[in-house]
């Protein structure tokens, strides 16, 4: 016993004094540390708790993710472990009446040699509400400036509708859905998917990641159309009443039209024919004035190249008194036509040497005319015909005159001269 007890303060300082050893050597050479892991996500367990109830959660704030983790360990099993071993999660069933849930961090390797865990924050918060669904029409658009000579045809979508669902709050919230393609500088067709946009009463954009869409993105197919304007061109029917008659003046507003379609059916298209009923000068002694619609006149594939064009049209044409004038013709201004071989067939200006020629048109037209202009013929068949003969044959015989006369311009009466054929010696 003595030996036992002997020296026991010896004793007492060298077992400190070990323990001390023991203690250094272990954190010269496996100190404890520590290691801060960024961004560590949080997995939400049992969340049927709330959807088998017909409601939806919202995560606020982004609370899912821990914004700094730190370990405290012993060197050699930091050392051994990564960001791919913190286990972050949320139990549902630990659901608080603020609609927040701890968060629980463990590690699924050395769990039991870390010292401690030190997060940035502890809990899931939460939004919980009913959850709610609708379908919308789905409307296409386009932005942006197609090349010079171009314009939008049809733009359609592949598929017309969509479903959304999630929180009754954000769902109320959406009014339309759309999709929009960028069409700066085509050219031709375009095929493209497209995201689906969600839009408030406001035409403000709502967070799509609220909710759940069958569908995120739908193709859009949008037709793309050459343009040229071409001229607005009309058949005139009816003749006006008794001293009248049309000018061949039209008033169009507009007059021409930009129109677009596919360069195969804009090609061959060179103006916009207007054959209407009510274009009609039937009896008229005034202008006709009418409004149409030129729509119901475009060629099969031809569309207006401008989109605010609505297609009225506002026509004038124009009717005038009809203006007589009676002018003595020179009969050297009178020609034979036609074969007489072995005769000679010329006008005979033994008697007169003028013909008085009676001719209607508009005023302005007829003020532009001089007797010295008028030009007549006499043809050797008609005179044949005229007078009964077989043949040509030696004579003095009378034959009607045909005239060259300006647009527009008529004689009121027939005119005939004399014309002698002789023997040509």
């Amino acid at each position: 016993m003595k030996r036992l007890t002997a020296n026991w303060g010896l004793k007492l300082a060298s077992l400190i004094f070990a323990i001390i050893v023991w203690f250094l050597v272990t954190n010269i050479n496996d100190p404890l540390t520590s290691v801060r892991y960024t961004n560590v996500p949080v997995t939400l367990k049992n969340t049927n708790l709330i959807t088998d109830q017909g409601q939806v959660y919202t995560i606020l704030d982004n609370s899912d993710t821990i914004s700094s983790v730190t370990l405290y360990a012993p060197r050699s099993i930091i050392d051994s472990i990564s960001q791919n071993n913190l286990v972050a999660t949320a139990d549902i069933q630990e659901l608080s009446s603020l609609n927040t849930v701890s968060i629980n961090v463990v590690t699924n390797k050395y769990y039991d040699k870390i010292e401690q865990i030190v997060t940035s924050s502890d809990v899931v918060k939460l939004s919980v509400e009913r959850k709610a669904a609708k379908s919308l029409a789905l409307s296409a658009t386009t932005s942006g400036s197609l090349a010079d000579g171009y314009v939008i045809g049809d733009v359609t979508t592949e598929q017309n509708m969509v479903r959304i669902s999630g929180p009754e709050s954000v769902v109320t919230r959406v009014a339309s859905a759309s999709v929009d393609v960028d069409v700066t500088g085509f050219t031709s067709n375009i095929g493209t998917d497209a995201d689906i946009i969600l839009f408030d009463a406001d035409g403000n954009t709502v967070d799509s990641s609220q909710v759940s869409m069958n569908i995120k993105t739908v193709r859009v197919n949008v037709t793309i159309f050459e343009t040229k304007t071409v001229p607005i061109t009309y058949v005139v029917k009816g003749e006006p009443a008794g001293g009248y008659m049309y000018t061949g003046e039209i008033e169009s507003t507009p007059d021409t039209v930009l129109i677009a379609g596919r360069n195969t059916a804009i090609t061959p298209v060179s103006e916009i024919r207007v054959e209407d009923e009510n274009i009609d000068l039937t009896g008229r002694t005034d202008d006709l004035t009418y409004t149409y619609n030129l729509d119901k006149f475009l060629p099969s594939g031809i569309y207006f190249g401008d989109a605010d064009y609505s297609g009225a049209v506002a026509v004038v044409v124009h009717v005038a008194p009809v203006e007589t004038q009676t002018f003595d013709v020179d009969v050297s201004n009178i020609r034979v036509e036609g074969d007489a071989e072995g005769y000679k067939v010329f006008v005979d200006d033994s008697e007169y040497s003028t013909v008085s020629l009676s001719l209607q048109g508009l005023e302005d037209d007829i003020n532009r005319i001089s007797a010295s202009d008028l030009q007549g013929t006499v043809s050797v068949d008609d005179l044949v015909e005229e007078n009964g003969l077989d043949e040509i044959k030696e004579g003095t015989y009378s034959t009607t005159v045909d005239w060259e006369l300006p647009e527009g311009i008529s004689s009121k009466a027939v005119v005939s001269v004399y014309v002698k054929v002789e023997k040509d010696s």
